[in-house]
């Protein structure tokens, strides 16, 4: 046990102390998504358009889904709608990289003294760039449909940092087993695909019966979702305790998830 936390700290300040690198690898990995297009980083801008004008066609034009009561249920299904497609575009973009992101990039493991705790974390930037932009057209359809936006919203990184750690601490697992389990590209894109559905992303937890609520409490978006909607839509104040132990848990995953990785980074050249 002692030894898992030296561990955990000397990974810990080897991050910190190659931040400057880190620095360049995720302007890099940022740039590469977007230097090829016509349209560059406005691709962060469209995809999320897109995708939200699409599901609020499906849902709200075909399916005809309301989503709480009012003058302007569509627009609150809309809004509500779009932040649960934020939470897991962050999970599904972040952990689908995960296990290819140590195998991509063999010469680092091989040639070079690398520190390789800074590869699972490359997705990174990009990531909170596009969250950080759903949050902005969130802000600006709140305001469009009700004239304003709750103050609560300023809470808003207090609920996504237990999150972002998370999500970090299950990218070091995947990245470190993908090395080994090469399938589990395969197994990670069925996994995000069933966290959409098994998450309040596309509908309130209050339509689910309350007796298999606590199966959907399993879900790491379930929490997220259920509490950006809060601060960002509703101008509710979370449940501190249940925060509270959704960053006990991030917690939990995260050293678990980097101690995995420093155990077995040792065998990831010999596979490589």
């Amino acid at each position: 046990m002692i030894t898992e936390k030296v561990t955990i700290t000397s990974s810990l300040s080897n991050i910190w102390a190659c931040r400057q690198l880190l620095m360049q690898l995720w302007k890099r990995d940022f740039a590469a998504r977007y230097k090829t297009g016509v349209l560059g980083i406005a691709w962060a801008v469209i995809n999320p358009l897109l995708m939200l004008a699409l599901y609020s066609f499906v849902f709200v034009s075909v399916f005809k889904m309301r989503w709480g009561s009012g003058p302007d249920v569509q627009g609150n299904f809309v809004i509500l709608l779009f932040t649960g497609l934020m939470v897991h575009g962050f999970f599904a973009e972040f952990l689908s990289r995960a296990p290819l992101l140590i195998s991509s990039n063999p010469s680092y493991v091989k040639k070079v003294v690398f520190p390789l705790e800074l590869l699972p974390l490359m997705p990174l930037l990009g990531a909170i760039i596009n969250l950080g932009i759903g949050v902005f057209l969130v802000s600006c359809l709140l305001f469009y449909v009700q004239g304003s936006v709750p103050l609560t919203i300023f809470l808003l990184p207090l609920i996504l940092a237990p999150y972002i750690v998370l999500v970090v601490g299950m990218s070091y697992f995947l990245s470190a087993t993908g090395v080994f389990v090469r399938d589990m590209t395969h197994v990670v894109g069925l996994v995000t695909t069933i966290s959409m559905f098994a998450s309040p992303v596309l509908f309130p937890l209050e339509n689910v019966p309350e007796n298999y609520r606590i199966f959907l409490y399993l879900n790491p978006l379930t929490t997220v979702v259920v509490q950006l909607r809060e601060v960002t839509v509703l101008g509710i104040i979370p449940d501190l305790r249940v925060w509270a132990a959704y960053f006990f848990i991030s917690m939990i995953v995260f050293c678990l998830g980097l101690s995995w990785f420093q155990a077995t980074r040792e065998g990831f050249a010999d596979v490589l």
